[in-house]
């Protein structure tokens, strides 16, 4: 009880600011990915008189999916001050136009949008006048820290690349990677995430190049076969390219953590919508510094009832 009470006490005094514990943040393992829930769930923090609300969402595309129900429930019990998404950095300034401009001509349709759950996220912000920030680092700060941990810029760019496969099935622009679509889709990544790296023209300069380096990484040519867990960080996982996003997924964790901390340490109401393996890999950094949430679950209307 000790860790539960604790931040709640001295929370209100401005001389004891929450400390952040990054080094507390849980190895991404099959273990782990086997213990998380399969479809999208939550947790809130009470911390003195403001909330954490973490909604661990399933990259989804439908306004039926539990994701965008969950993201809308959010909104429904608090008003929050900062809401923290994934997917773009920080450095792209409070209610950056071009997110509020993308979901505005990405809206729902069908009940399907090609935005996914940023539309709900940043919709719900607009409505409430929060302020709606990325909860990424930037490119060069990754960089400098994967490069550092000793791969290469020219593993990075392989990986951020191959990582984007996922969200493009899901977007419906291919139906697998062996989706004669897939090449065109490559190159015009490998363009941009090469300038956003400033790395060399020459480094995978073409789709053949960057097909050339799958193959040589996991041991076999891109294909139908690909599965997502490919770019998943999981430390004991069977492919060379998990080795990458191990430490990709090590440097944004920390920015992520430290970021929610910074916010709560300004007395502020915090949402923060990311992918459900991000919460489950910060639930001990949180826990510690924040104490045990008050709520768990899928159904955030009790939450009212649980956190005072």
């Amino acid at each position: 009880m000790r860790f539960a009470l604790w931040p709640l006490l001295l929370f209100g005094s401005d001389q004891v600011p929450l400390t952040a514990a990054p080094e507390l943040l849980r190895p991404w393992t099959k273990e782990l990915r086997d213990r998380q829930p399969d479809d999208a769930f939550a947790v809130v923090y009470q911390v003195g008189s403001n909330r954490l609300v973490f909604v661990a969402a399933q990259h989804e595309n439908r306004r039926d999916s539990l994701t965008f129900r969950m993201i809308n429930a959010a909104y429904a019990i608090t008003t929050f001050d900062t809401v923290i998404a994934e997917g773009f950095p920080t450095s792209w300034g409070p209610n950056p136009s071009r997110i509020l401009d993308y979901v505005t001509k990405n809206p729902v349709r069908n009940g399907f949008t090609e935005g996914g759950e940023t539309v709900p996220t940043a919709l719900g912000a607009r409505q409430q006048g929060a302020m709606l920030v990325g909860g990424e680092a930037d490119d060069a700060q990754i960089e400098r820290q994967v490069i550092e941990a000793g791969a290469s810029g020219e593993d990075l760019l392989g990986f951020y690349t191959l990582r984007a496969i996922p969200q493009w099935i899901g977007e419906r622009k291919i139906a697998d990677a062996g989706d004669p679509s897939l090449a065109a889709l490559v190159e015009k990544s490998l363009d941009s995430n090469r300038a956003a790296l400033g790395l060399p023209a020459d480094t995978l300069p073409r789709y053949l190049d960057w097909a050339a380096w799958y193959e040589a990484k996991n041991g076999k040519p891109i294909g139908a076969d690909f599965v997502t867990e490919e770019v998943g960080p999981l430390s004991d996982g069977d492919y060379k390219t998990n080795r990458i996003a191990v430490l990709v997924a090590r440097a944004r964790d920390a920015y992520l953590h430290n970021l929610i901390i910074s916010h709560l340490n300004k007395h502020e109401n915090v949402l923060v919508v990311f992918g459900a393996s991000h919460l489950m890999i910060h639930r001990p950094a949180l826990d510690r510094v924040l104490g045990h949430p008050c709520f768990a679950g899928t159904d955030l209307r009790e939450a009212n009832s649980l956190c005072h």
